[in-house]
């Protein structure tokens, strides 16, 4: 097979990767049934959705255009009200009780989409506590503020989820494929959860997937920044299995549930904005750098923010990455890792290393630990989400494509580059 010459333009590469993916011909049809779907359901949730205390001003979006806004996450944890005894529903010291220990802050900037997992051991300025002590403190506006003084962003919104409605979710969408990193057997009693697994790939429930996400003192699973890892990882899957036939079809349920599961200050308007602009949507993840200060406390060093977040890339345009990508192919597709790499030498991409591993449940994702520009170029050529994983094995300086259950959908075109 004679090499093809290089396309003339970025814009080119970018269409010429696009055509050779597989089963892409009912994306339209997707986004045209989920907004028919959300259309649909906006009218109920707005009447059952009681929009908290605090909201900011209304956004204005200019016709056409996706929204642009920044909203804090946080994964409300499990209330005790006495030793191994959770609080009953509707107990009025449930928010003094109750831990904020996974906050994510999620910056849209029309479809470039930047999240920001934050240590729940960051020291809030000014204060004695860590960050995730802020909203038994003072609730949700107290939260943000102390996410406003770590990071130096400024949150429009809040949205404050309970982890049972993680669990709905989770399972509306079909489960969470995951790879445990050593054996583990998890347990806890006060919340009713045990998970024991061998290493290797598994198919989690939404049950199961909660107590894997929250674990992060398991041996072999790592530290808080392990499970923040496991955390953005199972954020971007679920994304893209929200684009599925059956996340489409579970998003009724979803929206019916949303009032009962999550309390936030944002315009349940911004959902339906946000809808026609779903397929466009760039995914890019990082973590806080922080350094250690006395104790047990994490110091955020914000002057780095950039480093791991990446620079702002202008709309429909794809950057030309500096750094050769090392390829991990667990897709369980022989070849495919061969073909991506002679592909992308072909569109004057640098390829590195090519390694297998055994078959993984989870999906293709693009991961660094500093190189972030490079690493946004290759997601965006290839359409994945670009995580920054701490503790994934990906060192300084480098950039790897991980291909993952979902590379022999994503990426079947390619066969034709195979054996080349």
């Amino acid at each position: 097979m004679t090499d093809r010459p290089h396309p003339s333009s970025q814009a080119e590469r970018a269409a010429d990767l696009r055509a050779a993916r597989s089963k892409r011909g009912w994306r339209a049809l997707q986004l045209t049934c989920m907004v028919l779907s959300v259309s649909s359901l906006m009218g109920y949730l707005a009447m059952t959705t009681q929009v908290a205390e605090g909201a900011r001003a209304q956004l204005i979006v200019a016709p056409g255009e996706a929204p642009s806004f920044s909203v804090l996450l946080a994964g409300l944890d499990v209330a005790y009200c006495y030793y191994h005894t959770p609080c009953k529903p509707g107990d009025p010291r449930i928010q003094s009780l109750s831990r904020t220990d996974t906050l994510m802050l999620a910056i849209f900037d029309k479809t470039h989409v930047k999240i920001l997992s934050i240590p729940r051991d960051t020291w809030v300025d000014g204060t004695n506590r860590k960050v995730n002590a802020g909203y038994p403190i003072g609730g949700p506006e107290q939260m943000v503020h102390d996410v406003e003084t770590v990071t130096g962003q400024r949150i429009d919104y809040y949205a404050v989820v309970k982890l049972s409605y993680v669990e709905d979710i989770i399972d509306a969408l079909g489960g969470l494929d995951v790879n445990a990193p050593a054996p583990v057997d998890f347990v806890d009693n006060a919340a009713k959860l045990r998970l024991k697994l061998d290493a290797g790939p598994h198919h989690l429930n939404g049950k199961d997937a909660v107590a894997f996400l929250r674990m992060r003192k398991a041996p072999g699973w790592g530290d808080d920044y392990g499970r923040m890892d496991r955390q953005k990882e199972a954020v971007a899957q679920l994304l893209d299995k929200l684009r599925s036939p059956q996340g489409l079809s579970a998003l009724p349920s979803l929206m019916a549930a949303f009032s009962q599961g999550v309390t936030t200050n944002a315009d349940p308007g911004l959902l339906q904005q946000m809808v026609p602009h779903l397929g466009s949507y760039r995914l890019q993840m990082a973590t806080l750098p922080t350094h250690d200060g006395q104790g047990s406390y994490l110091i955020a060093d914000r002057s780095r923010l950039a480093d791991v977040l990446g620079k702002d890339i202008p709309e429909n345009t794809v950057s030309q990455p500096t750094v050769p990508a090392r390829i991990l192919d667990a897709s369980g597709q022989p070849g495919l890792g061969e073909a991506l790499a002679r592909y992308l030498r072909l569109r004057g991409l640098e390829v590195g290393q090519i390694e297998v591993q055994p078959k993984s449940l989870e999906r293709s994702r693009v991961v660094t630990l500093n190189e972030v520009t490079s690493a946004q170029a290759y997601a965006d050529f290839l359409g994945l989400a670009r995580l920054q994983a701490l503790r994934f094995p990906v060192s300084y300086g480098e950039v790897v494509i991980y291909l993952g259950a979902d590379a022999a959908e994503r990426f079947g075109g390619l066969a034709a580059f195979a054996g080349h």
